[in-house]
């Protein structure tokens, strides 16, 4: 064979990889100089979301038990994300070889991390409004429904099913070789998609059918229907209250509060929503048209959504819902 057939053939080895191909301009800028302050920011500001809804006056509402989760499991994506798209770009600008591959080295264990991470994101949205859906339209079996035993248990359900259910993306990337790329005078690993991403069958039932009714079709549906049967609820109670002439002042704080909260978390659904449509058609021209110029032009696109969503989810909690126990938990009394 010659090395053009050969390589053709198997191009995992190290003849067919003898000089190490760069990212492109776009990329390097979106998901490296770009997404880095990002992802450092949003770290920061989900470690100070745990410490406000872990605080002795925060912890005892299972609404924040949620949202605690949610802060850590974004952490986490940020965290894998840097790893995966935004320390390669990095390495590769400040010709930093060792850390490029500390990535590579890092980027099949971090990747089944990420989309964990991402799945427990998304049904820790939807059990938050499902969990404020139960309260609003159901306040009397909201009692025995919303049992903090019961809340753990579906916490943890989740939690549960997200690691079976992603089980398999720790095993989609390998390395297969750590070949010597010439153009850059180092020794660089080989990543490759493993039999298991490759199989058609594997593919079909898992991008096409499990990951999009499970990730975007089941709870789409179930953050729409919920919040507007929410917003529904809440304005029937308030005219109720307006009409039967309850205390003006109790009445007037409920209903602030009240509505404090539905905004808050109407605004995460509806940027949870915003964000992840994109997902939603990049997993669709993943599956139809994988070698489109407009799935490649998309994909770096989506990557950075992702670390954009999580600084704005933190903003969304602390401006609408936690902005007073957010000025309480940095008083340096409250913590020495």
């Amino acid at each position: 064979l010659s090395k053009a057939d050969m390589c053709n053939e198997n191009s995992s080895i190290c003849e067919c990889n003898f000089e190490y191909n760069p990212y492109e301009s776009p990329e390097n800028f979106l998901l490296g100089v770009f997404a880095l302050p990002l992802i450092i920011f949003g770290i920061i500001t989900n470690i100070f979301s745990v410490l406000i809804f872990t605080h002795e006056s925060m912890k005892n509402s299972s609404i924040n038990w949620y949202l605690t989760v949610i802060s850590l499991s974004d952490s986490l994506i940020l965290i894998a994300a840097f790893f995966v798209l935004t320390l390669p770009r990095i390495a590769e600008l400040l010709h930093c070889w060792s850390a490029l591959t500390l990535s590579y080295v890092l980027s099949p264990c971090m990747y089944g991390f990420m989309t964990m991470a991402q799945t427990i994101s998304v049904w820790m949205t939807t059990g938050v409004a499902l969990h404020r859906y139960t309260g609003v339209c159901f306040p009397f079996q909201s009692i025995s429904l919303l049992r903090p035993k019961n809340v753990r248990m579906f916490l943890s359900g989740i939690l549960f099913m997200a690691f079976l259910f992603n089980g398999s993306r720790f095993f989609e990337v390998h390395i297969i070789d750590n070949c010597f790329r010439s153009n850059i005078n180092y020794i660089i690993p080989v990543i490759e998609q493993t039999s298991l991403r490759l199989n058609p069958t594997y593919r079909t039932i898992f991008y096409g059918w499990a990951y999009t009714i499970a990730m975007f079709i089941i709870p789409f549906s179930v953050l729409i229907f919920v919040n507007i049967m929410v917003v529904i609820a809440i304005r029937k109670s308030n005219r109720l209250h307006h009409t039967s002439g309850a205390n003006p002042m109790s009445h007037k704080k409920s209903e602030s509060k009240e509505r404090q909260t539905t905004i808050m978390l109407v605004a995460i659904v509806l940027m949870f929503l915003a964000c992840n449509f994109l997902a939603f058609v990049v997993n669709i021209l993943e599956n139809i048209a994988p070698d489109s110029d407009l799935f490649k032009t998309l994909v770096p696109c989506n990557n950075l959504l992702v670390s954009k969503k999580v600084n704005t989810e933190i903003y969304i909690v602390h401006i609408l819902g936690h902005c007073e126990c957010f000025m309480q938990c940095f008083d340096i009394r409250n913590f020495f």
